[in-house]
């Protein structure tokens, strides 16, 4: 079919937007797909696009298109809703960011309660590297048009002042302490400004450019298994438990084995 530039698509969220195919074929470039790819995913894709379909619709289109062209640039393609798969809570998106810091050779505890001058805080990681600790907020949201306000990166600098300042009086500063915010979507402009202004590292979806999320997990191939079209989503928590969080954690187990332990079909 031929559509028109005012037909209307769906967003995860519910809102409805006019379809850009632009905007679309951005998608499939920023995901490495080279240009004669892009341009036909998008040519093929956009031609049955249907009046009010979702945009979940017309990403399973394309990643079918994507997988047969690229495997690699598919996978990143389909990295985004992988990693908003990593729920319901945030708990096993704090374990997958935790195998993400270890590939980058940061030594790393989960879930550390730590005694600040006024009060305990409990930290979803803490990344060691030589004297420098980073204390890991992390932010976890199932939809990508929710982001990280200023408020949490405010909160979480008030933490880092605390345990700092227990740290002080009991003078024996051992490390250089640093607040680290990471999310699976985005920042917000104030969000952005006050990390900059208080010196707090932050890591999200499209940021910072050349070092955000979907940089540093594309550079060494760590993708969440969730972004494998085909596994269930109800298992997920039981391959967390046997510590498998990355695509790539699969690999050791035979076929065989994974319709055994883990009830996955053959097919």
């Amino acid at each position: 079919m031929v559509y028109s530039f005012h037909m209307e698509v769906i967003k995860t969220d519910g809102l409805k937007e006019v379809y850009s195919p632009a905007k679309f074929c951005l998608s499939l470039r920023k995901a490495g797909a080279p240009r004669e790819v892009a341009d036909s995913v998008c040519k093929t894709v956009g031609g049955k696009i249907n009046p009010n379909a979702s945009t979940t619709t017309i990403f399973r289109k394309a990643l079918k298109y994507l997988i047969k062209a690229d495997p690699d640039v598919a996978a990143r393609y389909g990295l985004r809703r992988g990693l908003e798969a990593l729920g319901p809570d945030g708990f096993i998106f704090e374990q997958y960011f935790e195998t993400v810091l270890q590939s980058y050779g940061f030594t790393t505890k989960r879930d550390v309660i730590l005694r600040g001058k006024c009060v305990s805080h409990e930290i979803d990681v803490i990344a060691a590297s030589g004297s420098k600790r980073f204390l890991v907020e992390a932010k976890y949201h199932n939809t990508a048009g929710i982001k990280t306000h200023v408020d949490v990166i405010m909160y979480a600098h008030a933490r880092l002042n605390d345990i700092v300042s227990a740290e002080g009086t009991k003078n024996q500063k051992k490390y250089e302490y640093g607040m680290w915010v990471v999310t699976n979507t985005k920042f917000t402009d104030a969000a952005i400004q006050y990390a900059k202004c208080q010196g707090i590292r932050l890591t999200g979806w499209n940021y910072p450019r050349g070092a955000s999320l979907e940089d540093i997990i594309a550079d060494k191939k760590l993708y969440p298994v969730t972004i494998l079209p085909s596994l269930p989503k109800d298992l997920l928590p039981t391959l967390a438990k046997h510590g498998i969080i990355l695509a790539q954690d699969l690999l050791t187990y035979e076929p065989q084995d994974l319709v055994k332990t883990f009830g996955i079909s053959a097919d």
